[in-house]
């Protein structure tokens, strides 16, 4: 019987000693700042600036910040090429406030990017990851003309979404997407991909109808201009159906 209370003694100790032991950490680190405006944009050229915080409640080692583009499959181009950089920051204590700066090339194409932030502890946790839109902006990249930035339309209806697309060297692609804004999982109401095949289309007159369905929500329509630089123009429509 001596035995058993020394054995049971001596895994209570264990025990109580594993529990004392920093890997059984199970709590994230997470990034409390950072000063960036979602949806903000950036000119090529310029720099990427950011200031960001981090805290863990025993001991912070790494954080990750990762730029790279949002095109959504659309290749690269022969005159500017889609941006991407990331860094690797040491980080150590509890709290820790680090300034980044990305430089920008002057031909990185304009379009939608995407700035991915996360961080590691002592023993491994992962925080949640942070992703926040951005746009590199370039002088000569499409522009639209007589662009509504909302409408309101009647269930059942068809309505007509118009607008012109701009460029000073060539227009290469015109894609746009309806979906309900309210229900992000929905398959899409309409989507469809323009081909511009001629040297220098300069202009693009889009004139499309689209059908509201029967349920008062919110849609959105979006479309995104692609030029032969490579540059991208992304615009929205909030269309309320009341």
């Amino acid at each position: 019987m001596k035995f058993n209370y020394l054995l049971i003694a001596a895994l209570l100790f264990a025990a109580g000693c594993k529990d004392d032991d920093p890997a059984t950490d199970e709590t994230k680190p997470t990034i409390t700042s950072i000063n960036f405006l979602d949806g903000a944009s950036v000119r090529a050229g310029d720099s990427l600036n950011l200031r960001v915080t981090f805290e863990d409640d025993m001991e912070l080692s790494e954080a990750f910040i990762e730029v790279h583009e949002n095109f959504e499959g659309h290749k690269h181009g022969k005159v500017n090429q889609k941006f991407s950089d990331s860094k690797i920051l040491t980080l150590s204590g509890t709290n820790s406030e680090q300034y980044v700066s990305f430089e920008i090339p002057s031909n990185a194409a304009a379009g939608p990017y995407h700035i991915e932030v996360s961080a590691l502890d002592g023993t491994g946790n992962r925080s949640d990851t942070k992703v926040f839109e951005m746009t590199i902006l370039q002088d000569d990249q499409p522009t639209f003309k007589s662009f509504p930035t909302s409408l309101t339309v009647s269930p059942n209806s068809t309505f007509n979404v118009t607008f012109e697309v701009e460029d000073d060297t060539d227009i290469k692609e015109i894609s746009y997407i309806l979906l309900d804004h309210n229900d992000p999982s929905a398959p899409a109401l309409a989507d469809g991909d323009i081909d511009l095949d001629g040297p220098d289309d300069l202009s693009f007159a889009f004139d499309q109808s689209f059908s509201a369905g029967n349920v008062l929500t919110t849609l959105e329509f979006v479309v995104r201009a692609l030029d032969s630089d490579e540059n991208m123009t992304v615009a929205e429509i909030e269309i309320d159906v009341q």
